[in-house]
Parts: C-alpha cells; sequence; structure tokens
C-alpha cells in the first residue's frame, strides 16, 4: 500500500526553500532515488494504460527480449490481421508499445479487431492477463547481444564499450527468457525463433495464423512475406523505431538481421560465459536449448 501522506508530506520540501548545497553534497544518491522514482512512475503509469486499454479474448501480445525481430513480428501479425494499408504514421500508432506511451505519458492506440501489443517486459508484468495470446520470441543471445551494442552505438552512447554491454545482458537474456518460457501462470502462448522467422517465413506465418485461428489465403501470404522483407522494412524506415534526434542513426533502426553474425564480436572467453551461465538453468526440452545444443 502507498503511503499517500509520506509522498504528500515529502512534497513541501521539493520546493524554493530546498538546501541545494547539501545535495549537491549527496549528488550521487540524489540521482539513484531520481532513477528508482522514475522506474516506479513508468511502470506506474504502464498500470493504468494497461487498465484503460482492458484486455480482449482477440488481443495479441508480442514479447520479447531487446533486438529479438519484435518489430518484424508486428508487420507480420498488422500484415495478417488487417488490408495491411501502410498509410500509418509509426508502427506504434497501429501496435502500440504500453512503456513506450507510459514514457512520453501518452494513451496507446491501435486499430482492428485484433489488438497487436508490442512488450519487452519481464514476466511479471504481464502474467495476471486473463485474455488474449501471446508470441514470445527467442534469437540466439550472441546475435541479440550485439544486436544491442550497435543499437546502443546508434541511438544511446557512441562510446559504448561492447565488453561492459555484453557481460551485463548475457544473464539478463537468460533470467529474461527463461521466465518467459517457464510460464508459470499459463498464458497461452507460442513460441516462435527468429531464425525460423528469417530461413523460412512461409511457415512461421502458417504456424501464426493456425495459432490465432486465422484464414490464410494464398495472396495474404504472399503480401505478408513480400511487406515484411528486408528491402520493404528498409524502404519504410522512417515508420519503424526510434525517432530522429541529433547525432542518432535514424537509418539504421532495420538493419540486416543476419543469423550468427554476432558470434564474431566475442571472444571464446565470453562464449564459454554465456555457455557457463546458460548450465545454471533448466534448458532442456525447452524452446532455449537449441541454443546450446
Amino acid at each position: 500500500m502507498i503511503d499517500k501522506k509520506l509522498l504528500t508530506g515529502l512534497m513541501p520540501h521539493l520546493g524554493k526553500d530546498q538546501n541545494y548545497d547539501d545535495l549537491a553534497d549527496n549528488l550521487d544518491l540524489l540521482e539513484k532515488a531520481q532513477a528508482q522514482l522514475h522506474g516506479i512512475l513508468i511502470t506506474a503509469r504502464m498500470k493504468k494504460l494497461m487498465r484503460n486499454f482492458g484486455e480482449r479474448d482477440t488481443d495479441v501480445y508480442v514479447v520479447s527480449f531487446p533486438r529479438s525481430g519484435t518489430t518484424l513480428m508486428q508487420m507480420i501479425l498488422y500484415q495478417l490481421t488487417t488490408d495491411g494499408d501502410m498509410s500509418f504514421n509509426h508502427l506504434y500508432d497501429v501496435s502500440p508499445w504500453c512503456r513506450y506511451s507510459a514514457f512520453f505519458n501518452r494513451e496507446m492506440s491501435s486499430i482492428g479487431s485484433r489488438r497487436i501489443i508490442k512488450s519487452h517486459d519481464e514476466y511479471s508484468m504481464l502474467e495476471n492477463i486473463q485474455r488474449g495470446k501471446f508470441i514470445f520470441l527467442l534469437r540466439e543471445g550472441l546475435d541479440v547481444i550485439s544486436s544491442i551494442y550497435q543499437q546502443a552505438l546508434d541511438y544511446v552512447d557512441p562510446a559504448a564499450d561492447f565488453n561492459t554491454l555484453s557481460a551485463r545482458n548475457m544473464e539478463r537474456w537468460l533470467q529474461y527468457n527463461y521466465d518467459w518460457i517457464s510460464n508459470p501462470a499459463g498464458l497461452e502462448m507460442l513460441y516462435v525463433h527468429y531464425e525460423d522467422l528469417v530461413t523460412n517465413k512461409a511457415a512461421s506465418v502458417r504456424a501464426i495464423a493456425d495459432f490465432l485461428n486465422l484464414d490464410l489465403d494464398e495472396p495474404t501470404l504472399r503480401r505478408v512475406i513480400e511487406r515484411t522483407s528486408l528491402a520493404f522494412m528498409k524502404a519504410h524506415e522512417t515508420k519503424f523505431g526510434e525517432q530522429p534526434d541529433h547525432w542518432k542513426v535514424y537509418h539504421n533502426f532495420i538493419r540486416n538481421g543476419k543469423i550468427g553474425a554476432g558470434a564474431k564480436q566475442f571472444t571464446e572467453e565470453q562464449k564459454k560465459q554465456l555457455n557457463s551461465l546458460a548450465k545454471q538453468y533448466q534448458l532442456d526440452n525447452t524452446p532455449l536449448s537449441r541454443y546450446f545444443s
């Protein structure tokens, strides 16, 4: 239960009479508190947005660790469940991302009878969803981390260090995926490997359509495949990813998506580290096991 008296009592101390010399001497502590409070604020906004958005049996949640093919899957689903019209300004206008909406304090928008909701959130954030289906994407960890690193260079920090980022994301990738494949709440879920989407998109699209009980004719299948091709999505890149700002490499959100390319950036020691971390999890006979066979 939130302590409303504590928050109310705190407000007067945040005004013009604040002792800023004292705060300056404790800046590290203040910044940590600010980061934690901001995270709490965003999560609270998300809860409210999701409450207002509601749940429908026809909802489809697209969930993955970042850089695992989420945008590709959103486009596949959009093309499957609508007439494929590309006149929208940004993909989030037709397939909302709750955390993005919460960060910018705006409503979640969607179109059509099949709402497509993106999420990179932990399992605990969505485990209480009662209606709708989930499509969970998995991708080779080395490729994921390599792609995260390139995105960090393009959008966050041009001086980002690969070794630091790699060490930080190895266990995060494992834990995140493991929680979702464990699925203790029994969410209705289809696991899709990014590699299968790239190497045999037609079969993957058919499996997705079956999971969602969608009729799929050949013209629709051809349109889905064509409009989720690398060439088509690159040509419409302004509709995906982050918006341009300062030095950000706006034209690099849709990358080449090559399978296995990420491993070239890792040392043998780093690869052994990931394999060692994986042994701490029960991955046999799970969708993750193919990456450690």
